[in-house]
């Protein structure tokens, strides 16, 4: 007979503890943990042989030392029963189980789980033969066989290494970042970083290491893996917190050695550095920055459960702090969907990064919400200098999908940031000391084509001590060049400086003295219609209801005109635009368009692997109803906060037709047909 424990999902965070007693689930046992729910456990636990744990929700198992080897808190699962961390089958890249192990040391830690993985993004185009996934495998001692095990035998070359296309240039192969050394060096049996046999060298390979892997085995074969379309299985054991090397990165000892002149240096197999370093941080207009490529560290989540990286450069009080107080950090980011490639003939290419830019030690510009890294995800972090610093993932951990807010104090269950003006729990950036010349404002500029996918965003960003023009004195700013929307370098009198070519993700001026200037914005993009959309934030959070001073960013149009922006505001447009202007207030001789404002639209959009309905500013509250092409209601919500974006529950596995219909308070209705 099989024994079955449900804990079901009643809709809030509940919990079953078994404080400081070691949890045993029998042989053939079934236990199904739903979404939402958080199994709590101060012992330790343990599974017999044919026992299988199905985690959709969160399972926390916090251990005590006992100094008694046979009472240690542990985790042991038995090598013949199944330990799932499951993805949802509607939502799988963002909704998905986590485990929290914390007080357990390594050695008492035995046998593997299994984790199911979709990612939000796929790097690399579907048509291409380089594009390689950036990830992280979050497990101790992750050996080469199990990495094959995940995509089956002869998918991955890991034994030819030698310096041309059958081996380390093979579409097949493999890599992980070596930040002392700013490569790539290539997963392959024998050599330094993994033996003959596969097994990694500690002084190599942890469980923060970065990542890529391919998804075909030669040019223009059919991809055996599709990240963000197909669930896969990572089977591993995990981390220990007590080990400081599985959580603890030192931001030291990255590459120092010169590049060249605009990185014409050639590493250690004959690559030259300018084609394959991205750094989106740093300007390649009129030569590399001198800080190009340096201070740059990549890495990933070691944890099987979320990063929140918010508060990693702030001097938080004791019972507030995640343990990091990153003084000279400079930003993170991460590839979104486009092409990651890395090529023998070719170079590299790489797609819009999520780029987050610290003011004060608060994330004020760029995607000030992207702070939260997923299991598997990896990410890179830009200091602006060497000066030494440690980066530990211990505190940072969150089962929640947004950040803790301000002023509460850490926990992995800690209450939440919510929108702006609808804080569910806790307190905003507003509570944040931020010296009054560091607080920054802006505005997201994002593109949607016709079928409501995001195609490309960029920002403007202002603050009192922000710095106008081309200068090395610029802290805010990022850059991009596969961009179909993007600004220029702007002269200190407004508009183009025709000096420089980069394309900007993130664009700052000084507020007081470009106060009424044009930033000059481009799209270049002819193939139909689309949308732009507008999000303005202060503080590192986005103010539905204005600035608070009282000004605001005016875009111009291609008529010449100027509009007003406001909170989720909408333009329609048509093809490419080279006379475009962002503007913090608008100048004395400005001419106000007819409407004098952009209209707050509620759209039903794609939003990197989801969609999404993002509501008009107007609407207090919607309800949301899902139905198939055949016309049956498959899902409806009502009494939905319009603050922030509503995913739309859907099997993203089924390739099908739905009819999604959005019905505001006051009746008004939208409806998008789509297809997924």
């Amino acid at each position: 007979m099989i024994k079955k424990l449900f804990l079901l999902n009643c809709g809030f965070l509940s919990s079953l503890g078994f404080s400081q007693v070691l949890t045993y689930v029998g042989s053939s046992a079934l236990v199904t943990i739903q979404p939402q729910t958080l199994v709590y456990n101060g012992g330790g636990l343990e599974t017999a042989a044919s026992a299988t744990i199905n985690n959709a929700g969160n399972i926390m198992l916090r251990g005590t030392a006992t100094g008694n080897t046979t009472t240690e808190p542990r985790l042991t699962i038995n090598t013949a029963s199944n330990f799932r961390i499951v993805a949802s089958t509607t939502n799988a890249a963002t909704d998905y189980g986590q485990l929290y192990i914390t007080g357990i040391s390594q050695g008492n830690i035995s046998g593997k789980v299994q984790k199911q993985y979709r990612s939000e993004y796929i790097n690399g185009n579907t048509t291409d033969n380089t594009g390689r996934q950036q990830i992280g495998l979050p497990f101790y001692n992750f050996t080469i066989p199990e990495l094959e095990s995940v995509f089956g035998a002869g998918k991955l070359n890991v034994t030819n290494t030698a310096n041309n296309s059958a081996g380390r240039f093979n579409v097949a192969s493999a890599f992980w970042w070596n930040n002392a050394r700013a490569r790539f060096d290539q997963i392959a049996n024998g050599g330094t970083a993994y033996d003959a046999s596969g097994n990694p060298n500690p002084s190599f390979i942890n469980p923060m290491t970065y990542y890529i892997l391919p998804r075909r085995t030669a040019a223009n074969a059919t991809a055996f893996w599709n990240p963000s379309g197909e669930t896969k299985t990572f089977v591993g054991t995990p981390v220990s917190d007590m080990t400081t090397s599985n959580v603890q990165l030192s931001l030291s000892g990255g590459y120092t050695g010169g590049f060249g002149v605009n990185g014409n240096g050639a590493n250690f197999f004959g690559e030259r550095y300018y084609s394959y370093l991205d750094d989106p941080f740093e300007s390649k207009t009129s030569g590399w920055s001198a800080n190009y490529g340096l201070n740059l560290y990549q890495m990933s989540n070691p944890f099987l459960t979320n990063l929140d990286l918010k508060y990693i450069a702030q001097n938080e009080a004791t019972n507030l702090s995640d343990g990091n107080y990153i003084t000279n950090l400079t930003g993170i980011a991460y590839y979104r969907s486009g092409n990651v490639s890395w090529a023998i003939r070719t170079g590299s290419s790489y797609s819009t990064t999520a780029t987050l830019m610290l003011a004060s030690g608060v994330f004020q510009a760029g995607d000030v919400n992207a702070t939260v890294i997923r299991p598997l995800g990896a990410f890179m972090v830009k200091l602006s200098s060497n000066a030494a610093q440690t980066i530990n993932f211990s505190g940072t951990r969150r089962f929640k999908y947004s950040s803790r807010a301000s002023n509460v104090d850490y926990s992995v269950a800690a209450a939440r940031n919510g929108s702006a003006s609808t804080q569910e729990e806790g307190e905003p950036n507003a509570l944040v000391d931020i010296p009054a010349d560091k607080v920054v404002k802006q505005v997201a500029v994002v593109m949607y084509d016709s079928e409501g996918d995001e195609l490309d965003r960029t920002y403007y960003a202002v603050s009192p001590s922000a710095v106008t023009g081309h200068s090395t004195l610029t802290s805010l700013q990022a850059f991009n060049t596969d961009k179909k929307i993007f600004t220029k370098e702007e002269k200190s009198d407004g508009g183009l400086d025709a000096n420089y070519s980069d394309k900007l993700y993130i664009n700052e001026a000084n507020e007081i003295d470009f106060k009424s200037k044009q930033i000059p914005l481009y799209i270049d993009y002819a193939d139909e219609p689309y949308q732009l959309k507008f999000e303005v934030y202060e503080r590192g959070e986005r103010v539905e209801g204005g600035l608070s001073n009282g000004n605001s960013f005016y875009f111009k149009n291609e008529q010449g005109q100027f509009v007003k922006i406001v909170d989720g505001g909408s333009v329609a447009m048509n093809g490419s635009q080279q006379n475009l202007g962002l503007y913090y207030e608008i100048p004395a001789n400005g001419t106000l368009d007819a409407n004098n404002a952009i209209k707050s639209q509620t759209v039903i959009a794609k939003k990197d692997s989801q969609w999404v309905v993002r509501f008009a500013k107007d609407w207090k509250n919607a309800s949301v109803e899902v139905y198939s092409a055949a016309g049956q209601l498959l899902n409806s919500k009502s009494q939905i906060s319009t603050g922030s974006d509503y995913t739309i529950p859907l099997n993203y596995q089924a390739k099908s037709i739905f009819v999604v219909k959005a019905i505001s308070d006051k009746g008004e209705v939208v409806i998008k047909k789509i297809v997924n």
